[in-house]
């Protein structure tokens, strides 16, 4: 069978998004021009601006087609113990940011070019609220938090500019960050025996 014509419509817009995106890593988001774009997508300039109407819209679509992988997966189970969900989560925020720091740097100079409201760099609120609710649930939250201050104090802890900061000189490894953030997150815990394996748990990683 062949393709439809708005199979191929789409697969041309596919095509030209994917230029974009190596010209944006190659070049950065105002070192290419729709005409390079057009060459390097290899289809006519004109087939081009049938698919955007200027090089903004094509950085916007890149923009808002590309936050969703940027942001950690809210799907894991949130069941049983709070202070394991807590500390699995910080590993897993260490290993997502490890493994897609070239892509938010390029992500976050197309929003910086965009003006795009993109979640490009931070943890879904909604995940890091059930983490919150997990621990004020299980009486774990220290009196002196808020579910609402816990869940900020976590959304900076966990975003991507405190990992780059942490990141330092000399630079630290994910699991030695993981640590570093686990000690930090505590201060949100109440403390007790079992709030303690939160960060010895991240610590012993990283020796």
């Amino acid at each position: 069978m062949s393709p439809t014509r708005r199979e191929l419509v789409e697969a041309t817009r596919g095509r030209i998004l994917e230029a974009a995106t190596r010209l944006v890593r190659e070049r950065g988001a105002n070192g290419f021009s729709m005409d390079l774009l057009a060459k390097e997508a290899g289809v006519a300039r004109a087939t081009v601006y049938e698919h955007f109407r200027s090089k903004r819209t094509v950085l916007d679509e890149l923009a808002s087609s590309s936050t969703g992988i940027l942001v950690i997966d809210n799907r894991a189970s949130l069941n049983g113990d709070p202070l394991s969900a807590l500390r699995d989560m910080l590993g897993a925020v260490c290993r997502h940011w490890e493994e897609n720091g070239d892509t938010v740097r390029e992500l976050r100079s197309l929003v910086a070019v965009t003006g795009t409201e993109a979640p490009a760099d931070a943890v879904a609120p909604e995940y890091l609220a059930a983490i919150v609710a997990g621990l004020d649930a299980g009486g774990h939250l220290r009196t002196r938090w808020s579910t609402d201050e816990a869940v900020d104090a976590l959304a900076l802890l966990t975003c991507y500019p405190t990992y780059e900061r942490l990141r330092g000189a000399p630079v630290r490894s994910a699991d030695e960050i993981e640590s570093l953030l686990a000690m930090l997150a505590v201060s949100i815990v109440a403390p007790n025996a079992a709030v303690d394996g939160v960060a010895q748990s991240a610590a012993a990683k990283s020796t």
